[in-house]
């Protein structure tokens, strides 16, 4: 939980005060510090308008790299690049020239008391979430749970899909602050913690506005006449707002990307019915910007189709993979029931793929999820895919399923991988 720090810092004299002292100060780094450095910033960015600091800064840094590397394109993500040993010596060497000097001394104190200033970022917002909802004291009404639906496994979780979560009144807690929050503040809470803070995907920082609005599943636990825990959100993008969709912007268009369109895939979209009658032209296409537009463009009725991003899944550690099975289990089911036939998505976690590989090896006429494209991410241990499921077919098997066949699956698909059989 993040902490209003009880102080008056009024002026920015008095900031740059807090800040050098914090900076002197030699005690361990904890929470409280921590709060302190947040405080400050927060006070200093309200007093001087600068509401882009933490941009400006990544942004000086990033350059500063590119200028000393011109003999190829930068690889890797922010986390990487920001992390690396020469982003490092120039951080702790090097001034931020045409900056305020107030934010080089935040940039020294966010390298003090956090792993980075991308971390130091990420906690702010997580800050300014729950400290706003402190300070209003969240006077939103409770709202209803009517809607919701009701999962076989325990019927204490429930699930829905929301069509405008900016819209929703409704509190919850979450697992990362006992704040009450609103549906959207919880939400941007949730992937601000999983995604950007544990798997690094800093690059969100710069468009965190998305998870505040537009349509979401979401799957909840009641807490005994409490406020429900919210443990998964994933935002759905329909056809209709592909100038927004994820897949179509341009970390996820470069030649970093391997297409991974195969024979048995190419198949699929020939069989199920959705795409143009024959698609096997697509295999001829190299670049994955091209194949991506092409393979969309072949969709007969757009109404089918969808993205599934930023799928975050929170709660306690040894539930966690129950709570993602649920999620993949009763959004599946969800986006058929509401007639979004093909859902594009964004995948790395080993388990998910693990899965839907398994499905695929017994679904020959056609395969559930149709991967399309893979880049190992340098700096980083684990490919991300780019691919499609086929949610009727998908949501069949799962309506068949439990978190043990489920499991059983996984297991079963990482012996065959190691022993390399699989694939």
């Amino acid at each position: 939980m993040y902490l209003l720090k009880e102080k008056s810092l009024n002026d920015s004299a008095h900031v740059e005060l807090e800040l050098k002292s914090l900076l002197k100060n030699s005690v361990n780094v904890n929470k409280n510090n921590q709060n302190e450095l947040l405080y400050a910033i927060d006070t200093y960015i309200e007093i001087s308008g600068n509401i882009d600091i933490f941009q400006k800064i990544v942004s000086y840094r990033i350059k500063e790299i590119e200028k000393n590397h011109t003999q190829r394109p930068l690889k890797g993500n922010l986390y990487t690049i920001l992390t690396s040993d020469i982003a490092k010596k120039n951080i702790s060497e090097n001034l931020l020239f045409g900056l305020p000097p107030l934010f080089r001394l935040i940039e020294k104190c966010a390298t003090k008391y956090f792993e980075n200033i991308l971390e130091c970022w990420a906690t702010y917002e997580c800050y300014k979430i729950t400290s706003k909802a402190t300070k209003s004291q969240n006077n939103h009404k409770v709202g209803h749970f009517m809607l919701s639906n009701t999962c076989d496994e325990d019927d204490s979780y429930k699930y829905e899909i929301v069509s405008n979560i900016e819209n929703d009144t409704r509190l919850f807690h979450t697992a990362f602050s006992n704040v009450a929050l609103d549906l959207s503040s919880a939400n941007l809470l949730i992937n601000i913690e999983t995604f950007i803070k544990q798997q690094h995907w800093y690059e969100m920082l710069y468009c965190l506005d998305v998870s505040l609005s537009s349509e979401h599943f979401i799957l909840y636990q009641e807490n005994n006449g409490e406020l429900p825990l919210l443990l998964s959100t994933a935002l759905i993008q329909r056809g209709n707002n592909q100038h927004k969709w994820l897949t179509f912007q341009p970390f996820f268009q470069t030649e970093n990307w391997t297409i991974e369109l195969s024979n048995e895939n190419l198949n699929t979209l020939n069989n199920c019915g959705m795409y143009d009658d024959d698609v096997n032209y697509l295999a001829q296409e190299k670049r994955i910007k091209n194949l991506d537009r092409k393979m969309l463009q072949s969709v007969k009725n757009k109404d089918l189709v969808c993205e599934i991003i930023r799928m975050a899944i929170s709660g306690e550690n040894k539930k966690l993979n129950f709570i993602l099975f649920l999620t993949l289990k009763y959004l599946t089911i969800e986006l058929y029931n509401i007639g979004l036939k093909i859902a594009y998505t964004i995948v790395e976690q080993p388990s998910i793929l693990g899965f839907y590989r398994s499905v695929n090896s017994e679904n020959c006429e056609i395969s559930p999820y149709i991967s399309v494209c893979s880049q190992h991410v340098e700096g980083t241990k684990l490919k991300t895919y780019q691919g499609i499921v086929l949610t009727e077919v998908m949501s069949k098997i799962f309506k068949e399923s439990n978190f043990r066949s489920y499991n059983k699956r996984i297991i079963s698909m990482r012996k065959l991988e190691r022993t390399g059989i699989h694939g």
